[in-house]
């Protein structure tokens, strides 16, 4: 039997450019670092980055198979400073049918971030 949901790892192939892009993105140092993983912790769930052998090309091919979801509390700030640092974004925040906002951008390796502001 199932417990709860623990956590996700997101594999690349180069950690580097992911840990300086999720500290700043999160607001938050990872609280566990080596040089082949690092783990980022809210209570119970983790969200880890690693370095695997099995990755050969850094940016994702196929980036709309999953999408990691961060509820945050300023959509519009957040994407703001995202497209100052470059960041490509695919979708402005909206408002959504359920009342909160919605918005999507992609992390150095291609991977898609979604953004959830709860009403």
């Amino acid at each position: 039997m199932f417990t709860k949901f623990s956590g996700i790892i997101l594999w690349t192939e180069k950690i580097s450019n992911l840990q300086k892009f999720y500290e700043d993105l999160l607001g938050i140092e990872a609280h566990y670092v080596n040089e082949k993983f690092i783990s980022f912790r809210w209570n119970d769930f983790k969200f880890s980055i690693g370095e695997h052998s099995n990755i050969t090309n850094q940016i994702n091919q196929d980036p709309y198979r999953f999408m990691i979801n961060f509820d945050v509390n300023e959509i519009d700030e957040i994407i703001k400073n995202l497209k100052v640092k470059n960041v490509e974004v695919l979708r402005n925040p909206e408002k959504e049918h359920w009342g909160g906002f919605v918005a999507t951008f992609k992390d150095p390796d291609g991977n898609i971030i979604q953004l959830l502001q709860q009403p």
